[in-house]
């Protein structure tokens, strides 16, 4: 029922505490009465007045500066929303107060304030761009991450300086995981000398990474482990790059960086040569120079099983693929598949046997990631050979793995050395 403004306003002067309450919650209340309201004595008075979606700008701006840090809550909210929506469209005025007021609170001393404006202004190509730039320059990861990552606002000046500066913790390896980061940022990033950072950015595939950069990466790669998968799989690398990285990374990067489908030929016939150069066996050895009785794969250790010689021999004659062990898993011998998954991940027989018999899950992920599986296939491997529990299982997200490459990483020098 629609209160007449003259009750209204007798309500919003004199009525009881509940009254005054839900008659700031009403969308139909004149503007003026609202902003009386925004000064009432009794907070939850003032936060109904905050979430009300009708409340004018100008209550709003003096709501941003509420004592009461649950109102500033519920504003940052509404007004975060408002803006991803395309925010006022009445007036510039209007506008330019919805802005003071948004960046009142990207800089208030509640961190859940700054990230609540955080995660919902990350996407918003139209937000703010001076509140964008605060948050993105916010000392707390959790408020600076999601902007870093994501927000289309902040442009190539702005990410190099932040770069530079290093405000949170993590700054750099979110930019790292920006869609298209353009040469000039790859650049930044690696003269940043940040490890985790670098290591991101060489597994973005989205990433530019000039000619010079790269091998400013690559020279200081044979010491820096978690740099080697990230490098020898990143995308479209050049024929004098890709020799480089196989001459520096280590054997299972090496190994798999061999194993790729979408290098060019003359690419895959020079990283080729390296293998065999530096290896010397198994899977390094060129189609026309294997024998059935050649040494296997250096890092597979079968203790003399029939069925992983018949693995191996699969992998190196490039019949065994991901279809391979999907089809075992589904309908045909675990133990073969548990020898097509050692084969695939170069890792030992017994790594396998643990992951399985432990049912762990991010091990499942962390030996399919490193046998070249696809995000769905590593569900598949928790659910059918490790037999982790449905609600366990550690889904893809969005066709990626669940878990980062680095974490993958560490997970199998945890499998190595357990």
């Amino acid at each position: 029922m629609t209160t007449s403004y003259e009750d209204a306003k007798a309500i919003a002067h004199d009525g009881d505490d509940a009254a005054r309450e839900a008659l700031a919650g009403q969308k139909d209340v004149a503007p003026e009465l609202l902003y009386y309201l925004a000064e009432d004595k009794v907070p939850e008075v003032r936060l109904a007045v905050a979430q009300n979606p009708s409340t004018p700008m100008h209550a709003d701006l003096l709501l941003a500066q509420d004592k009461d840090e649950n109102i500033r809550t519920a504003l940052a909210a509404k007004l975060a929303d408002l803006a991803a929506r395309g925010g006022p469209t009445e007036s510039t005025r209007l506008r330019d107060m919805a802005n003071e007021a948004l960046m009142l609170l990207a800089r208030d001393q509640a961190v859940r304030i700054r990230q609540i404006l955080s995660e919902a202004l990350h996407e918003v190509a139209g937000a703010p761009a001076d509140v964008i730039r605060r948050l993105a320059w916010d000392v707390e990861s959790i408020v600076a991450t999601p902007v870093l990552k994501y927000s289309p606002v902040l442009d190539d000046a702005d990410l190099i300086e932040i770069i530079l500066a290093k405000p949170s913790s993590g700054a750099i390896s979110a930019v790292s995981e920006r869609a298209g980061v353009s040469g000039e940022v790859s650049h930044a990033i690696v003269e940043s000398n940040d490890i985790d950072a670098i290591a991101l950015l060489l597994a973005n595939g989205s990433a530019q990474i000039r000619e010079e950069t790269l091998d400013k990466v690559i020279a200081e790669t044979e010491d820096i482990a978690l740099w080697h998968m990230p490098l020898a799989m990143r995308p479209k690398l050049p024929s004098k790059a890709a020799v480089k990285i196989a001459q520096v990374v280590a054997a299972d990067a090496l190994k798999r960086m061999q194993a790729r489908k979408d290098l060019p030929d003359d690419v895959t016939s020079a990283v080729r040569d390296v293998v065999l150069e530096r290896l010397g066996d198994g899977i390094a050895l060129k189609p026309e120079r294997r024998s059935p009785s050649g040494p296997r794969n250096g890092g597979m250790h079968p203790d003399d099983n029939s069925i992983f010689d018949r693995a191996a021999s699969e992998w190196s004659s490039g019949t065994l693929d991901e279809g391979t062990l999907l089809r075992e898993l589904a309908h045909g011998d675990p133990e073969f598949a548990k020898a097509i998954i050692a084969v695939m991940a170069d890792v030992p027989y017994r790594i396998v046997d643990k992951v399985r018999e432990t049912r762990n899950a991010r091990g499942c992920v962390a030996l399919a990631w490193r046998a070249g599986l696809t995000p769905k296939a590593a569900e598949v491997v928790q659910e059918r050979f490790a037999h982790v529990s449905p609600n366990k299982i550690l889904r893809a997200r969005g066709g990626s793995y669940p878990m980062s490459d680095s974490d993958m990483v560490e997970q199998i020098e945890q499998l190595r050395s357990s």
